[in-house]
């Protein structure tokens, strides 16, 4: 996640994170999920997605996104002290530009 200081003009406070995912638009993409030390859960309501990541296991899920844009979600289990503070951020683009 961003630090207050960091934020962009316009950008979304609690939100915006450093590394963004990156997927492409119009093409079909399995998600493999999982943790390193506690259940987390990979939300992003936009795409109506949450899956819980568990660790030593693997949870897969389809997408399929139509549109691009930037689209925020969040970690929607109580996985610890920050979990308020574990924001996702994925961001759809052409196949060309995914490419490149």
């Amino acid at each position: 996640m961003l630090a207050d200081d960091d934020l962009p003009v316009g950008g979304h406070r609690l939100l915006e994170v450093d590394n963004r995912v990156y997927v492409p638009r119009l093409t079909s993409i399995r998600m493999i999920i999982t943790a390193s030390d506690v259940l987390h859960s990979w939300a992003v309501p936009s795409f109506g997605i949450k899956l819980d990541a568990c660790p030593g296991r693997l949870n897969q899920v389809g997408l399929y996104v139509k549109r691009s844009g930037v689209f925020y979600g969040q970690c929607s289990e109580l996985c610890g002290l920050n979990h308020s503070f574990m924001p996702i951020a994925v961001k759809s683009v052409s196949l060309s530009d995914f490419e490149a």
